[in-house]
């Protein structure tokens, strides 16, 4: 597969444009919305994102196996992978053709069954929610319900970027998201401007995937690949379907878990906390989830080339992937960490922010913790790319301990704020976070030096880069 250093590049500026894309938008949001609007997009955004978590692990299982495909796997396993030479480079088309009817059949399901289910429950829920509405309620209905066809149509959809990513083409998937989130912006800012209102985010939002999703179809279904995919012979969908499902179940399940972590905490610290220190956590957060981001960029940016390496029983290549993508996440975490601690309050000074960041203190604890989760997640990510799911029931237990935890240190102490940031921090470290790393250690016969090594040849390349650029 061919995935290079442009490919870091534009995955940066990607990660750049997703997060540009709401503070761009936002202070337009803010200052001509009425803060009622300005809540029920929030609501709008909850449950679009409900909604993709109704994809319960399928787009991983759905990528990973079109990598294999693309690698020149010619039968996909229920669990582990069949190893293929290097110098295959062919690829089983009727293989291929089998997967995408299967992917189109899934999210055509999926699609409508969230649709139903939104227009069901729609009358009731949106009607308790305005019913202390100031503003024109008819415009709402309709910002709601086109809002639910977007979501439906984004689903239906999903596997696009699954194929252009699981065939290589990082690159051309980054750059459309960027077209993607570009059209979204201007868009947006348009409609605003015309005195649209609500309606407004929900058309940027609708432009931007429908940009995004026709070129992604554009880029993978060259005139080779539609040939060749149809002359070929497929097999059952539900024969595809039951070689993934069990797999795309462990990550749903271990997704639950992860949300149990991440997300349901926050629900819960309301009932504890001040809104005023849940805004300064939030905010604090969001910033510490962008580092993670940038630290994860070079991994996730390779990481259908380790899938590559995988299934070409390559170890050599993804020992020196997996320690390279940690000493990249280590020295964004130590750079990033660092200006964001000195720079962050006086930033906020700047923009006259009424929301301040956490204390130093905390702001250490939760890089660390961060820190260690993203470590945690690469070596899930490489576990995962030889098709195994040894980590469901512990990233379950792991969401309820740290449920549990969360409650006993807001009823028994007096840590308030803390307790957030301890909860998931110590039920991530009682396992998930060193036995996972440990594992993969142990399958990659991991040893000191060969981060001493690793690193000396990073380092060595950064400066012939720099030596380059200097002459240019």
């Amino acid at each position: 597969m061919n995935i290079g250093k442009k490919d870091v590049i534009w995955n940066f500026l990607a990660t750049f444009m997703r997060v540009a894309s709401g503070l761009i938008v936002l202070p337009l949001v803010l200052h001509m919305l009425p803060s009622e609007e300005v809540g029920l997009w929030n609501i709008f955004l909850i449950i679009g994102s409900l909604a993709a978590l109704l994809d319960f692990g399928f787009s991983n299982s759905f990528s990973r196996n079109i990598t294999y495909i693309f690698s020149g796997v010619k039968e996909l396993k229920t669990t582990g992978y069949t190893t293929v030479d290097e110098n295959d480079k062919s690829i089983d088309y009727g293989l291929l053709k089998s997967v995408i009817s299967a992917m189109r059949r899934y999210y055509g399901v999926l699609a409508i069954v969230f649709l139903v289910l939104f227009i069901a429950i729609s009358p009731l829920y949106l009607k308790t929610v305005l019913e202390k509405y100031s503003g024109n309620k008819n415009e709402v209905w309709f910002a709601w319900f086109t809002y639910g066809v977007l979501v439906a149509y984004q689903l239906y959809t999903y596997y696009y970027s699954s194929l252009l990513i699981g065939r290589g083409l990082i690159k051309k998937n980054l750059q459309i998201t960027i077209l993607g989130q570009a059209s979204r912006i201007i868009s947006s800012i348009i409609f605003l401007l015309l005195g649209f209102g609500l309606i407004s985010l929900v058309i940027g939002q609708l432009v931007s995937d429908i940009v995004n999703r026709i070129l992604c179809y554009i880029a993978f279904y060259d005139s080779e690949i539609k040939q060749r995919i149809k002359d070929s012979i497929s097999i059952s969908v539900k024969e595809i379907m039951k070689i993934m499902t069990p797999n795309a179940v462990k990550i749903g399940i271990t997704t639950i878990g992860m949300f149990l972590v991440n997300k349901l905490i926050v629900l819960i610290a309301p009932l504890y906390l001040s809104l005023s220190q849940i805004g300064s956590y939030g905010t604090t957060k969001q910033i510490i989830d962008l580092i993670v981001s940038f630290g994860a960029l070079w991994f996730s940016t390779y990481y259908p080339k380790i899938t590559h390496h995988r299934v070409n029983d390559n170890l050599f290549h993804l020992k020196r992937m997996y320690i390279k993508s940690r000493l990249i996440l280590l020295g964004v975490f130590v750079i990033c960490g660092v200006g964001f601690i000195i720079a962050g309050p006086f930033l906020l000074g700047l923009i006259h922010s009424k929301t301040q960041l956490l204390p130093t203190f905390m702001i250490i604890a939760l890089l660390i913790f961060a820190y260690l989760d993203s470590i945690q997640s690469i070596s899930i990510s490489l576990l995962l790319s030889g098709n195994e799911v040894p980590f469901m029931k512990s990233a379950l237990l792991t969401g309820f301990m740290s449920i549990t935890i969360l409650f006993l240190l807001f009823y028994f102490t007096t840590l308030g704020i803390w307790g957030l940031i301890l909860a998931p921090g110590i039920s991530q470290l009682f396992y998930q976070d060193w036995k996972w790393p440990k594992l993969v250690k142990k399958n990659l016969g991991i040893k000191f030096k060969d981060y001493w090594l690793e690193l000396i040849r990073l380092i060595n390349s950064l400066i012939n880069q720099t030596v380059k650029l200097c002459h240019f």
